[in-house]
């Protein structure tokens, strides 16, 4: 009876509990729709360097034992002109592997500050973001270092962050197009977005979240809202959970299609499903303490109920109840699997 049941919870491992659903979307379908008429080039094409030079701008770059990426990406800024109207600050934390010798040996212009390991997305972001509003930033973006900006997009999203006060993301695709970071709704008490990208061509839409891989955020708004916390949502949902206060304290939060970049794919365990074969049942119990995690229990408690109250607590009994039934399951005699003939 109770594998029967582990079974029933196991085929529903894929739905409601990560994150970053791949599903259709009619919200935003009929945002797009609505504004297909419009040209967003015509009104909104990229502003000169120049435009920004007038504002204190700082990318934030958190890095973590990705000496080649880090590289990579700043690299990339160099070519794209960035020195000319931003700093860049790289906030590494703990890494091992050469990564601070490298910065200061080939991007000597790049402000750097280190953390001990336990940092992770959210309390990178913070630290970063405390230090570039010290040093009287108007405007702070932030970039994860296996993203790579197209030309102008950087620009686009400071120049409208700043002409709107509001937080502003671009859209990331990985080199094969088969995912998209972008932004979203909430739907069913979960983050959801669409699994293909805008027409880069329609004006700024309103949502209620958005992805951290590239989002300009104005000074105004971190005076008006906590920053990333990064005491409890660690890594996952940090800046899901950044934006969705943004939003919900009134603040605009504008996805950008015309923002563009090109972004790795992180098809790790951050974002699989309990269900997912890859996952042991061992996985899945050493997840609910590990940060890189979407089921990460501390993070993922303190999201579901600050911004979801007793019904939140009631999803995270479920998930928990979901995940025990799943690991049992996972732990039957393979036998027990195979249908007898």
């Amino acid at each position: 009876m109770f594998a029967a049941l582990a079974s029933l919870c196991l085929l529903g491992g894929g739905g409601d509990e990560s994150h970053v659903q791949e599903e259709s979307w009619p919200t935003y379908q009929s945002l797009l729709a609505a504004r297909q008429a419009s040209s967003y080039l015509s009104v909104m094409l990229a502003p000169s360097p120049t435009a920004n030079m007038q504002h204190q701008v700082w990318i934030l770059v958190p890095v973590h034992n990705r000496r080649g990426t880090t590289e990579r990406c700043l690299a990339h800024l160099e070519g794209l002109g960035i020195r000319a109207w931003a700093e860049v600050l790289v906030i590494d934390d703990g890494s091992s592997d050469g990564t601070s010798e490298m910065i200061g040996q080939d991007f000597p212009w790049v402000h750097t500050v280190s953390g001990d390991g336990s940092l992770w997305w959210g309390g990178a972001m913070r630290l970063g973001m405390e230090k570039a509003l010290s040093a009287g930033a108007e405007c702070v973006c932030w970039l994860n270092d296996d993203s790579l900006p197209e030309q102008g997009s950087l620009e686009q999203l400071v120049h409208l962050a700043l002409e709107r006060q509001a937080v502003c993301g671009g859209i990331c695709r990985t080199a094969d197009g088969a995912f998209v970071y972008s932004g979203g709704f909430i739907e069913g008490r979960w983050p959801r977005h669409s699994a293909s990208a805008p027409d880069p061509t329609v004006f700024p839409l309103s949502v209620e979240w958005l992805h951290g891989n590239m989002v300009a955020v104005p000074a105004s708004v971190c005076a008006r809202i906590e920053l990333p916390e990064g005491r409890w949502i660690k890594h996952n949902f940090a800046d899901i959970d950044f934006t969705l206060r943004a939003h919900r304290a009134g603040i605009p939060v504008l996805l950008v299609p015309s923002a563009l970049g090109l972004a790795d794919r992180n098809d790790t365990a951050t974002y699989w499903s309990w269900a997912d074969p890859r996952l042991s049942w061992f996985d899945i119990m050493r997840g609910f303490g590990s940060p890189k995690v979407w089921w990460y229990a501390p993070g993922l408690m303190r999201f579901k109920t600050v911004h979801f109250g007793l019904l939140g607590a009631v999803d995270c009994g479920w998930l928990f109840f979901k995940a025990g039934a799943i690991v049992l399951f996972k732990c039957l005699p393979s036998q027990w699997m195979t249908p007898s003939r």
